[in-house]
């Protein structure tokens, strides 16, 4: 342990002086473009629930799936617009997941009065999609010869498309007690306005052609046809991939 907080007590005092004099840097290049691929993390639920009458009775229907995220890609870039270090960027963002519709249904019998038959069954590939527009005031800070930082926020545009039951159809079998719950899933497209915040670091590795790694964090929320909440869109964003400076 003696070891360890000797060499890191070694590095601090040996990158301090590189450190302090990064302050006085500026970012030079007039700005760049950036592609990634990474990973979104983060997840919500949609929980719809429906009620209507069957045989002068009532009868519900409630569903349930997981919105999970997954990969994605990026492109985007950003230009300078005051003095040397804040630049004004934009940048799209995809991903898509897919997720299984878990169904339960309380249903009257045709036959005898209150006396309800529940109906469970599942359902897999419900689709969901972000297209994200990013919009972004970035601050560069160089921090040693090649390897800059930049820290960013603004709005985001999420373009949404979730796949969700809207109608049920109930069909009656030879077994009463066994009815038939059908519910297609109906594709929902949506936009609202979020926000996205993160880091971005930048490593140059010959002349104008570099390296880079991103972490952004956006959230929204949009309406769903029966859903009992708001589905929260965007999430934890991990990528990496290639920059270019003009």
């Amino acid at each position: 342990m003696k070891i360890t907080k000797a060499g890191v007590l070694a590095l601090c005092l040996c990158a301090a002086p590189r450190l302090v004099s990064a302050q006085t840097m500026q970012f030079t290049d007039k700005g760049f473009v950036s592609v990634n691929f990474g990973a979104q993390v983060g997840s919500d639920k949609i929980e719809t629930s429906s009620s209507f009458t069957l045989y002068d009775e009532p009868a519900s229907v409630t569903t349930s799936q997981e919105v999970k995220g997954g990969g994605y890609f990026e492109i985007g870039g950003a230009y300078r617009v005051y003095r040397n270090n804040l630049l004004a960027g934009i940048a799209y963002s995809h991903t898509s997941s897919d997720a299984e519709v878990a169904l339960n249904a309380t249903l009257p019998h045709p036959l005898f009065f209150d006396q309800p038959r529940t109906v469970t069954s599942s359902q897999g590939g419900s689709k969901h999609s972000e297209n994200v527009v990013h919009l972004f005031a970035i601050w560069m800070i160089p921090v040693a010869n090649k390897l800059d930082v930049g820290v960013f926020g603004g709005p985001s545009i999420f373009a949404v498309k979730q796949d969700t039951v809207e109608t049920v159809t109930v069909t009656e079998t030879a077994d009463l007690a066994h009815p038939t719950v059908s519910a297609p899933l109906n594709r929902v497209s949506k936009t609202t306005v979020g926000v996205n915040f993160g880091v971005d670091v930048q490593y140059l590795v010959h002349k104008k052609w570099g390296v880079g790694a991103t972490a952004r964090y956006s959230v929204g929320s949009v309406s769903l046809p029966n859903a009992t909440d708001n589905l929260t869109v965007g999430g934890f964003q991990i990528g990496a991939g290639a920059r270019l400076r003009f």
